[in-house]
């Protein structure tokens, strides 16, 4: 669906050409995600290719409903504590990624920008709490408005309520039978890395760099919470655990691909709204 993760980013722009774009826009949206192990049959940029694609999709929404927009440049480096000890998997120490995405932010506040929202697609918990502190130094320090787009199931996992002003809630109004587990096996059990659910996004939005073949053999690694707790842990006991770097059941994917455009579509089109109505307010 997508190609170069640059396409139709201000990195395509000249300077002159970004200077009147950005004079003229509100709204600047953020890809960030990490490069890291994805088992066996997925990529290594998986979720900066999937933050990418998010916002091209919400630029287009938003220029529907009149509302300008600028993609910057997508930032993947980040922390890895889970997956570090596999090949292919980049981590910095958290003061250097919440530094460098502090400067980041003083540069896009000197080009003008006010209204930045943040996607990211990469669940690890220092990973967040690293951009988090960026975010609210950059609010406090910089006088910017940066959120982090965050979909509402996900606040309890870091402890949130929802009315954080570092974050724009969504709640797409997901029909439920899309999360029941058609897999007995799955039950109870926890997809959360290069599983079902991520291989049949990245499958979306990137086909040519899924090799589905070997997702089809691969048996399901899905967590309890015993083994969610080695997850969380890091290191090498990982390896003990997700010996293929992936937790959760791969071969799930058709399931899934069912329903994900849809879901997409639904996300899609609430993000942008709530950035319009944010907008819109002040």
């Amino acid at each position: 669906m997508f190609t170069s993760i640059f396409q139709e980013t201000m990195a395509e722009e000249n300077w002159t050409k970004f200077q009147n774009t950005a004079l003229k826009t509100t709204a600047l949206l953020f890809p960030l995600g990490v490069i890291e192990e994805h088992g066996p049959h997925l990529p290594l940029g998986s979720d900066i290719y999937w933050s990418y694609a998010m916002c091209r999709l919400v630029r287009k929404k938003l220029a529907e409903m009149n509302r300008e927009s600028v993609i910057a440049p997508p930032y993947y480096w980040g922390i890895n504590h889970c997956t570090g000890s596999f090949p292919g998997t980049f981590s910095l120490r958290p003061e250097t990624f919440s530094q460098v995405l502090f400067e980041i932010f003083e540069n896009m506040s000197r080009f003008t920008f006010r209204d930045i929202f943040c996607f990211n697609y990469h669940g690890d918990a220092a990973h967040v709490q690293a951009l988090i502190d960026a975010i609210k130094r950059a609010n406090s320090e910089l006088g910017l408005s940066c959120k982090l787009v965050l979909n509402s199931m996900d606040l309890e996992l870091y402890g949130w309520q929802g009315h954080e002003d570092f974050l724009l809630v969504v709640n797409p109004d997901y029909p439920m039978e899309w999360f029941t587990e058609t897999e007995p096996t799955e039950s109870g059990l926890l997809d959360i890395h290069a599983g079902a659910f991520e291989t049949a996004v990245l499958n979306y939005f990137y086909p040519q760099l899924v090799d589905l073949e070997t997702a089809e053999t691969l048996k399901s690694t899905s967590l309890d919470q015993a083994k969610l707790q080695k997850w969380l842990q890091g290191g090498e006991e990982i390896k003990n655990t997700v010996p293929l770097g992936y937790a959760g059941n791969p071969a799930g994917y058709k399931d899934v691909s069912h329903h994900v455009e849809d879901m997409i579509c639904l996300q899609v089109n609430d993000i942008a709204k709530k950035i319009d109505e944010f907008i819109s307010k002040k």
